[in-house]
């Protein structure tokens, strides 16, 4: 276990905790501590030198599996890591966890939170809107196969939170959420997507509470993936949906009016009839919308997925494929995610899957305006996938998932360029 060393100037020696120790005792110090901070073959072209490193692998109970499924830095700049770990008696936990140095050290969970007599996963991503306030969302579920989707809320940096929406979904099995599923507008208002098998749906929260549903779209045959407000173009929601006898398609649809109406502004298969998915969407320092996913294209015998970066330099207006990925000519690649750092360099991550093994990969656009190159490519011994990805203020990335060792259950995992 990781000694909790962010914390150790601030706790007494004989009060000695691990990272999987209990947070109530920890939050105190934590709360003074943030006030006080207030190989790869197949890559074929040159890449910029970077240093790629884990700065954290975690498992909340040694052999039990953890999974890190958001990241997002505050205005203060710290860190935060959301996502859900098993405790070794077949309870999952909801889990969010801080780092004030760049990810180099971490707190203990600041929320762990299990909704009474059910699993509990935050799988969808968190985020920290302009005052500071963090969100994160998740399910719980229970064996009888009920399950809800939710949204959490701490208005102090992480010491205490507040479960701001509950929504019962009714009998199903657990549907992961994207990490890309809660944003934030410049008035504080919360859209988080709350689809789960074949529904799409948005929700929105005035002022991050008080959640309604304000889209749902193609009933039965769409799942909306995640959701982004950009500062003057209006709020986007990306996922996938019917388009009739072509199939499935990648679909973006976008609300002007703060979500009381909603258009659908691309939908999109690279090749007709074959599926496509979209799973996320961000935007530069020069306003240009980006929507990542994947979309399959016929191969003889099978469909194969390639990942897909699509651009909208107007608002949501047009869209234009920037970057069509295929290491592999068999398996899968899709891309998850989508972070400018504050050198106007462009990151998408996402995973490539051999016909064995999966990859996790960060391509990189430098600049902005040249071509989209392969940067970081690791294997967590046998597979390895990322969910999240964020940027600070100083330039750094961090890109956060899973890793699967030789044996034994996956690992929560952050690494940082």
């Amino acid at each position: 276990m990781k000694t909790n060393a962010l914390l150790l100037h601030l706790i007494p020696d004989t009060d000695s905790h691990s990272r999987s120790g209990s947070p109530l005792s920890l939050r105190s110090a934590l709360t003074l501590r943030i006030a006080l901070c207030a190989t790869v073959a197949f890559i074929t072209h040159a890449a910029p030198a970077q240093t790629w490193q884990t700065v954290d692998d975690f498992q909340y109970v040694p052999g039990a599996y953890a999974v890190n499924f958001g990241l997002a830095v505050a205005p203060s700049g710290i860190l935060y890591a959301s996502g859900f770990a098993a405790d070794g008696t077949n309870t999952n936990h909801g889990l969010v966890m801080a780092s004030a140095d760049g990810g180099n050290t971490w707190s203990a969970p600041l929320d762990d939170f299990v909704y009474p007599g059910s699993a509990t996963r935050y799988d969808g991503g968190i985020i920290a809107d302009s005052a500071g306030n963090l969100y994160v969302a998740g399910e719980y579920y229970f064996p009888n196969g009920n399950f809800h989707r939710i949204v959490r809320r701490s208005a102090d940096g992480g010491a205490s939170w507040l479960t701001v929406d509950d929504l019962g979904v009714g009998n199903y099995s657990p549907f992961p959420l994207a990490a890309g599923a809660l944003t934030a507008d410049a008035s504080g208002n919360i859209y988080a997507t709350a689809g789960y098998p074949n529904t799409w749906a948005v929700r929105k929260g005035a002022g991050g509470a008080n959640f309604s549903t304000v889209d749902s779209f193609q009933p039965s045959t769409s799942v909306v993936n995640g959701v982004f407000a950009h500062p003057t173009a209006g709020v986007f929601a990306v996922g996938y949906g019917s388009i009739g006898r072509s199939g499935q398609a990648w679909m973006v649809r976008r609300s002007l009016d703060g979500g009381a109406t909603w258009s659908t502004v691309d939908t999109y298969q690279a090749s007709s009839g074959s599926a496509a998915e979209a799973y996320g969407a961000d935007a530069d320092v020069h306003g240009n919308i980006y929507v990542v996913g994947r979309a399959f294209a016929p191969n003889k015998k099978t469909s194969i997925g390639h990942w897909q970066v699509r651009k909208s330099s107007n608002g949501g207006a047009s869209w234009t494929t920037v970057d069509d990925y295929q290491p592999f000519t068999s398996g899968n690649q899709v891309a998850l995610g989508f972070a400018a750092d504050s050198n106007g360099n462009l990151f998408v991550a996402g995973w490539a899957n051999s016909g064995t093994e999966n990859y996790w990969i960060v391509r990189q656009n430098p600049g902005g305006t040249g071509n989209w190159i392969t940067v970081e490519t690791f294997s967590y011994v046998l597979r390895a996938e990322p969910h999240a990805i964020a940027a600070d203020s100083l330039g750094n990335i961090f890109v956060g998932g899973q890793g699967s060792p030789s044996s034994g259950a996956v690992h929560w995992v952050v690494r940082k360029n």
